[in-house]
C-alpha cells in the first residue's frame, strides 16, 4: 500500500519534476505535490499547507537552494530539506548542508532518493517526539513549582542531616529571611532556636524510619502546628526528608470553642430539663447549685431572693458556716444589696469590700478567690442574686458571666412558674369550691323554677277559672245597668244617673280586664292551639270594624280599610283579637276629626333589611320566621293621634303598662274613654309570637303606626 507524502518541489523544470515523482512512486510513496519557482510562491505554499518534505534544485533563474533554506528558516518549521541538482560543487554542497539542508543528490543518480526520504522523515519524527517530551518536562516542572509555592502549608525539604535544601513560598510568611537565607540552615534551629532543647523533636523526626505526624507548639512562632514528615528515597536509600508543617491554630481554637460550647450547652440542658417548677423553690435552687458545681467546676455558691426588700439566703453549697451566717440576710443600704439591685452582673478576682465585713473575713478563711454575682431577673424586675466562686486564680470571663446570666434567667422563670403554679393550684381549688357552690345554687334555682312553674300554672288556672266564673255575673250586671240607663225610661236624678253611669263604665272595664286576663292565661298556661287557615286579613279588619260600629258612631273619626284580599295563614280568632286591640287603641288615642287607616302588603325576604333595623329595638333575638320564611304579609294600623314617645315604644308591650293620662287621649264621653287594663298590646305581642311573627310601632307626634308581620311561605 502506497504511503502518502505531501511534497513541496522547488524546481523550474517540469521534466525533472516528473522524474522525481516517478522515482518516489516506484519507492512506495503516493506523493501529493506542489511545484514553485520563486520565493513568493514558496512563502505562500508554506503558509497555506503543512508539508512533509521539500526537494529543491540548487540553481534556478530567479531562485536558488540557499534562498529556499532561508525562507524555510524564516517560516520556522522542521521540514526535511534535500537538494537535487544536475551539477554542484563540493564546496557549495558543504555550504548548503551547513545552512540547514539535510542532504544533496545528483539528478543523474536518483537511486538514493527514496532511502534519503525515508531516513529524513524518520529523523524528523524523532526530533518532533523529542521536542514534545522536552516541552512536557518543562511544563511539568513549571506546574510543580507553581503548585509547590501555592500550597498553603509550609513545605520544607531537608537532606538526611536536617539542612534545608528547598522550601516553598509559604515559609517566607513565617520566616521573612528570604529564600536564599533559609537554604542550608538547620530546620530545628529555624523553628526552635540554637539553645532550645526541644529542637530534638525535629532530630527525633529525622531519625524516624517512616512517616511521622504530630501537633506541636514552636517557641519562635505563635499558635499550634501539625508536623508531618515523609522520607525521600532513591534506589532504596533515604536521601532527604519532606516536612509539611500546617498551621492548625484555628482548628485548635475551634476545638476549644466546641469543648467550651458543649460544656455550656450541657449545663443549660441540665438546668432546663432536669429542674421542674413543681418541685418547690428550695428544691429547684438546690438542684441548680449542684448542677453548677458539677458542670462548671464551681466550688462555692449561694442564692439570695428578695424578701420584703432584703436579700435573704435561700440556698447554698460548699460555703462555710461562718460565711453562710454572715450572708444570711443582706439588708437595704449594704453595698452588695445596692450592686444587686443595679441589675447588672459584678465580679472580682478576690473578695473585696463589696461583701459585708464578716462575710469578707469568712471568705478569706475558706480560701475564696475568683467570684461572680449574677442578678436573678425576670424581664427588668430583680428577684434575687446568684453568687458563684472558686479557690483557683482563674478569673470569670465575660463568656462565663453570659452563661451564668442565661442560667439565672432560667432560674427566674422557674421561680416565677413555681409561684404561678401555686397560684393556679389555689385558683383551681377556689374554682372547684365555686363550682360546687354554683352546682348547689343551680339545684336550688332549678327547684325554685319548678316551684315557680307550678305556682304560675296554679295562678293561670286560677285566673282562667276566676275569669270564666266572673264573666256570667259581670254580663248580668252590665246588662241590667245598661237597660236601666238606656231603655227602662226611668226618671233619675242627676246624682243617680252619674252613679249608674260610673257603675256601667266600671263594669265594662272589669269585663275587658277579665277577657284580657282570660286571653293571657290561655296563651301562657297552655299555649294557643293554633288552627291556621288562609284568610284575607283585610276581611278580618272589616269584621272588627263592624263589631265596633256602635261605639264608633259616638266619635267623629274616619276609618279606611284597604281592599287587599291576600290570603294569610293565621289562627282566625287570635288574629281578629290582635286587630281589635290595635283598632280600639287607634280610635281611643285619636281625637275627633282624625282618621285610622288599615292596610296590608306582601314583602319578599330580600326587602326585610329596612324592617330589621326597625325591629331590633323590640326584639333581642329576631323572630325565627325571618330566617326560614321567604314571603311575609305586613298589616299596618295607622292613626293620627297623639303618638307615642320614642323612649316609651318598647315598654308599651309590657303587661299593665300604660302611657300618659287617658283624659288627654280622646274627646267626648264615649265607649273608648276608659283607660284600659294595660294588657291589650301585651296580648298582641303574645299572639304574634305564637305566629312566629313580629309587632312593632313607629310614628311621630302626629300619630302612630303599628305593624304586624305574618310569615306567608
Amino acid at each position: 500500500m502506497s504511503k502518502p507524502l505531501k511534497l513541496l518541489l522547488i524546481e523550474d523544470s517540469e521534466e525533472d519534476c516528473l522524474l522525481l515523482l516517478r522515482q518516489l512512486s516506484r519507492g512506495g510513496y503516493a506523493p501529493v505535490h506542489k511545484r514553485v519557482e520563486t520565493e513568493k510562491d514558496m512563502r505562500l505554499a508554506l503558509a497555506e499547507e503543512e508539508w512533509d518534505f521539500i526537494i529543491s534544485d540548487y540553481k534556478m533563474p530567479s531562485f536558488d537552494a540557499p534562498g529556499a533554506l532561508q525562507v524555510l528558516h524564516d517560516h520556522g518549521g522542521d521540514i526535511p530539506f534535500v537538494i537535487v541538482s544536475g551539477k554542484i560543487g563540493e564546496d557549495l554542497a558543504v555550504a548548503a548542508l551547513k545552512a540547514g539542508a539535510n542532504d544533496y543528490l545528483m539528478k543523474g543518480n536518483l537511486a538514493r532518493l527514496v532511502p534519503v526520504v525515508e531516513r529524513e522523515l524518520r529523523d524528523a519524527e524523532d526530533r518532533r517526539n523529542h521536542r514534545t517530551v522536552e516541552e512536557a518536562v518543562r511544563r511539568g516542572k513549571a506546574e510543580w513549582e507553581a503548585v509547590f509555592d501555592a500550597v498553603s502549608d509550609m513545605v520544607i525539604i531537608t537532606d538526611s542531616d536536617g539542612r534545608i535544601t528547598r522550601c516553598n513560598g509559604r515559609v517566607n510568611t513565617y520566616f521573612p529571611l528570604g529564600y536564599k537565607a533559609l537554604i542550608g540552615q538547620q530546620i530545628d534551629e529555624i523553628f526552635f532556636g540554637s539553645d532550645e532543647l526541644e529542637r530534638r523533636v525535629f532530630r527525633f523526626i529525622h531519625s524516624a524510619q517512616g512517616e511521622v505526624d504530630e501537633d506541636i507548639r514552636f517557641p519562635k512562632l505563635n499558635g499550634w502546628f501539625n508536623v508531618a514528615s515523609y522520607p525521600m528515597r532513591f534506589s532504596g536509600d533515604r536521601t532527604g526528608i519532606v516536612f509539611i508543617i500546617k498551621d492548625i491554630t484555628k482548628r485548635k481554637e475551634v476545638e476549644e470553642e466546641k469543648r467550651t460550647s458543649d460544656r455550656e450547652l450541657l449545663t443549660l440542658y441540665a438546668v432546663a430539663f432536669r429542674l421542674q417548677y413543681a418541685q418547690g423553690v428550695e428544691k429547684i435552687m438546690g438542684d441548680l447549685l449542684f448542677q453548677l458545681h458539677n458542670m462548671l467546676q464551681v466550688e462555692f455558691s449561694c442564692i439570695h431572693l428578695l424578701d420584703r426588700g432584703n436579700l435573704k439566703l435561700r440556698a447554698s453549697l460548699g460555703i462555710s458556716r461562718s460565711f453562710e451566717k454572715a450572708m444570711e440576710v443582706l439588708p437595704k443600704g449594704t453595698k452588695y444589696h445596692a450592686s444587686v439591685m443595679g441589675g447588672k452582673p459584678f465580679r472580682g478576682d478576690n473578695p473585696d469590700d463589696t461583701f459585708p465585713p464578716k462575710a469578707l473575713e469568712a471568705a478569706q478563711e475558706m480560701g475564696l478567690r475568683s467570684w461572680s454575682a449574677i442578678p436573678i431577673k425576670l424581664v427588668n424586675e430583680v428577684m434575687g442574686v446568684m453568687t458563684v466562686a472558686t479557690r483557683s486564680e482563674r478569673s470569670y470571663t465575660e463568656r462565663d458571666v453570659f452563661l451564668l446570666s442565661s442560667i439565672s434567667g432560667q432560674l427566674a422563670v422557674l421561680i416565677e412558674n413555681h409561684n404561678l403554679y401555686n397560684s393556679m393550684k389555689e385558683k383551681a381549688e377556689e374554682l372547684h369550691r365555686s363550682k360546687e357552690e354554683l352546682r348547689e345554687n343551680l339545684e336550688k334555682v332549678e327547684m325554685a323554677n319548678r316551684e315557680l312553674g307550678r305556682l304560675n300554672t296554679v295562678k293561670n288556672n286560677f285566673i282562667g277559672m276566676a275569669s270564666h266564673e266572673l264573666k256570667t255575673p259581670i254580663t248580668s250586671i252590665l246588662g241590667g245597668v245598661e237597660f236601666l240607663l238606656k231603655y227602662a225610661d226611668i226618671k233619675m236624678t242627676p246624682e243617680q244617673r252619674t252613679i249608674f253611669t260610673s257603675v256601667y263604665e266600671g263594669t265594662v272595664q272589669l269585663r275587658r280586664l277579665v277577657e284580657d286576663l282570660l286571653s293571657i292565661s290561655r296563651i301562657e298556661a297552655h299555649g294557643p292551639n293554633l288552627h291556621k287557615k288562609e284568610v284575607p286579613l283585610m276581611r278580618l279588619c272589616r269584621e272588627v270594624h263592624d263589631m265596633l260600629l256602635l261605639p264608633l258612631s259616638e266619635r267623629q273619626i274616619r276609618v279606611h280599610i284597604a281592599a287587599d284580599e291576600t290570603l294569610v295563614p293565621v289562627d282566625e280568632a287570635l288574629a281578629q283579637l290582635a286587630i281589635r286591640n290595635l283598632m280600639e287603641n287607634a280610635v281611643k288615642f285619636t281625637p275627633d276629626g282624625g282618621e285610622v287607616r288599615l292596610s296590608g302588603k306582601v314583602l319578599k325576604k330580600r326587602s326585610l333589611s329596612r324592617l330589621e333595623e326597625e325591629l331590633r329595638p323590640f326584639y333581642t333575638e329576631m323572630p325565627a320566621a325571618l330566617r326560614w320564611a321567604k314571603e311575609f304579609f305586613v298589616l299596618e294600623v295607622q292613626d293620627t293621634g297623639i303618638g307615642i314617645p320614642v323612649e316609651e315604644r318598647v315598654r308599651i308591650f309590657d303587661k299593665f303598662y300604660g302611657v300618659g293620662d287617658i283624659a288627654h287621649h280622646s274627646s267626648g264621653n264615649t265607649a273608648f274613654m276608659s283607660k284600659g287594663t294595660g294588657l291589650g298590646l301585651s296580648i298582641v305581642r303574645g299572639i304574634m309570637d305564637v305566629h312566629e311573627g313580629a309587632v312593632w310601632v313607629t310614628g311621630d307626634n302626629k300619630g302612630s303606626l303599628f305593624s304586624l308581620l305574618f310569615p306567608v311561605k
